[in-house]
């Protein structure tokens, strides 16, 4: 076990067990399972909380490439959040079907405030958050003194007949907890999951990295795409190619080696280069491509307005424009490496 495993006893307080839960489902890279082994007969059942580290991935680039397509990602799932989601699933079934558990007890306490009152028999009245202002012990801990109402009653203990019926209430701390009374439903107590109905889904898209759209994301669609020319026109536009003016790369001298004149930025190959202007040249005549040719990022801002419809002919463009982009980058990439050339009719060919 590494040194970034717990193990939990069965001995162990609620409170630590609720600790360690919370970093199961709010942290990063945790990952939790239930063991138990053998002692005199008994099985000792005790929780592993291990946390998974990896090494030589950049946690920001990962951040982007998990995220949807519509806020500049790539749509990976970020495993780490799907686990999360999975987990909750799981919490989430224990706490509907086995009402004794201990994980059920903390989960129910700490995590879960939305409930459906019924007839209140489930329900603690001072320990269960089932009030918008939660634990009524934690917020009045002298509320059954003041009030006159044990802490271990029930929370029919204040209902008669569907309705409210408390004790007159003439202690000033304690009277805000008749400000706002939740509707009373009829049939038994439930816990209810936050807006609605559980999902996966919608669980995972709680833990998920989030981001604003962007505008150019559908030039990364259509029928038309080609994956790996969609993953580098979306490497170019978020100006993550390794180009020479990168400081990494400024011992290879930064100058382009498709034209051998300026500076070899993303500015710069698409479409400034002589070479790249000779590609753009050769598609406007065969296929009337048309390209503005002003700043990078602008362009791409008028591709994404132009070129973002259904139809055929737009996602053609949308494909057309990865394509140049794959191959200017595979050309470049092949003098770089292999020392070999193509002339810019040869590459479109």
């Amino acid at each position: 076990m590494g040194k970034h495993s717990v193990v939990l006893c069965g001995e162990t307080s609620i409170d630590q067990i609720g600790a360690h839960v919370t970093k199961c489902l709010l942290g990063n890279g945790l990952h939790i399972t239930e063991r138990g082994h053998q002692r005199g007969g008994k099985k000792d059942a005790y929780l592993l909380v291990e946390r998974k580290l990896s090494s030589g991935i950049s946690k920001g680039g990962m951040d982007v490439v998990c995220k949807p397509i519509e806020e500049g990602g790539q749509g990976i799932r970020d495993i780490l959040a799907l686990n999360k989601a999975l987990m909750s699933r799981h919490l989430w079934n224990v706490i509907q079907n086995n009402q004794s558990s201990i994980w059920v007890k903390w989960i129910a306490h700490t995590r879960l405030r939305h409930k459906s009152i019924g007839d209140g028999e489930s329900f603690s009245l001072w320990h269960d958050p089932w009030h918008s202002l939660g634990s009524l012990i934690t917020r009045f801990p002298r509320g059954p003194g003041r009030t006159n109402i044990p802490e271990a009653a029930k929370l029919s203990a204040v209902l008669v007949d569907g309705d409210w019926s408390w004790p007159p209430i003439t202690d000033l701390e304690c009277i805000e907890i008749l400000h706002v009374l939740p509707i009373i439903h009829n049939g038994s107590d439930s816990i209810l999951w936050r807006g609605g109905g559980f999902s996966t889904k919608a669980v995972y898209d709680i833990f998920r990295n989030h981001g604003p759209k962007v505008g150019w994301y559908s030039l990364l669609l259509g029928p038309c795409k080609i994956p790996r020319y969609s993953f580098v026109l979306w490497m170019a536009i978020l100006d993550k190619l390794s180009t020479m003016d990168k400081p990494w790369l400024s011992h290879l001298g930064g100058v382009c080696v498709l034209c051998g004149r300026e500076m070899e930025t993303h500015e710069h190959l698409f479409f400034r280069c002589n070479y790249s202007r000779q590609c753009i040249r050769i598609l406007k005549g065969t296929v009337r491509f048309t390209w503005p040719n002003r700043a990078w990022a602008v362009d791409i801002a008028w591709a994404s307005k132009r070129w973002n419809g259904r139809h055929i002919v737009q996602a053609a463009y949308r494909a057309l424009l990865a394509a140049i982009v794959y191959h200017i980058w595979q050309e470049r990439n092949r003098r770089v490496f292999q020392q070999s050339m193509r002339r810019a009719p040869l590459l479109l060919g």
